[in-house]
């Protein structure tokens, strides 16, 4: 079975918990005025910038399952259909890893995202497909399919180009993993200056709040205290002791895991690839220091 469902031109994962009909039912979905939508590539970061969020709205009170967040706290567009977000009451926050062109548009809906290190990404991305295909999948293929946008969700630097053609928009906020990584303290206070005034002031008054979010958010807390139950998905690990469904989600989080677990070669071409899709972006010169 192919890993790949063409959908509008683009390819998305063929697993049996992403429905051929809520694809396209959520990319034509309008949001809201006041809805916060994450938006993302998979596997760079959009969880934990997920929890973020639901930490800055909450004043660090939602810290749902992931299994909940998935379905009712914040559900993912492609597993949860429209009927799902329309029965999100208080602040709705919802997310998906659709291109930024494919997608409806509502300038009163806030819209963050989140990018990374392509190195880091791919390694990321390859470990979790591992984990949730039922076949073994070879780095050196993965990485192929990866480069061309022979995979689910096309290829990432066009991604986060569409996303970056737009980084002057008023309700876009653009999310460097790595800056949010080395300094978590003063990207938080960023997305919640983004996210609303008042947001921004119960951090700014309240350190230990600030703090509190910090922790909660932080890779070795969400690994702790976040296991995750796949979605309507076939039991694969019968002999294992832990749930046949319940997967590994937070692998390091760390970066750097990319460029060391890559040939040279491959980071020649991701490089290569790099500056000729994204000519002289500026986010190159991050992704790609000596």
């Amino acid at each position: 079975m192919s890993r790949h469902q063409i959908i509008r031109g683009i390819p998305f994962p063929n697993l049996n918990f992403l429905s051929r009909e809520n694809i396209p039912a959520t990319l034509d979905y309008l949001p809201r005025d006041g809805d916060i939508i994450i938006a993302s590539y998979p596997k760079t970061g959009s969880t934990w910038l997920q929890y973020i969020v639901l930490q800055i709205t909450s004043k660090g009170q939602s810290f749902p399952s992931l299994k909940d967040d998935l379905e009712k706290v914040a559900p993912s567009m492609g597993i949860s259909g429209p009927e799902d977000i329309d029965n999100l009451t208080g602040v709705r926050v919802y997310k998906h890893h659709y291109r930024y062109d494919m997608v409806k548009k509502n300038p009163k809906a806030k819209v963050l995202y989140i990018y990374r290190n392509p190195a880091d990404t791919v390694i990321s991305r390859y470990h979790f497909s591992q984990e949730i295909c039922e076949q073994k999948i070879d780095l050196d293929e993965f990485f192929n399919e990866f480069l061309t946008g022979n995979i689910g969700y096309g290829q990432y630097f066009e991604h986060v180009l569409s996303f970056l053609a737009h980084k002057n928009d008023d309700n876009l906020l653009l999310i460097s993993y790595e800056k949010l990584y080395d300094d978590p303290k003063d990207g938080i206070l960023r997305i919640a200056k983004f996210l609303g005034e008042e947001y921004y002031r119960n951090l700014s008054d309240d350190e230990s709040l600030l703090h509190k979010i910090v922790e909660c958010t932080s890779f070795d807390y969400m690994k702790k205290n976040l296991p995750l139950e796949l979605p309507h998905q076939t039991p694969r690990l019968p002999s294992s002791e832990k749930s046949k469904n319940t997967i590994n989600f937070f692998r390091k989080g760390v970066i750097g895991d990319g460029k060391n677990s890559l040939s040279p070669n491959q980071m020649r071409r991701l490089r290569e690839m790099a500056t000729e899709v994204m000519k002289g972006s500026e986010v190159l010169q991050d992704w790609f220091k000596e």
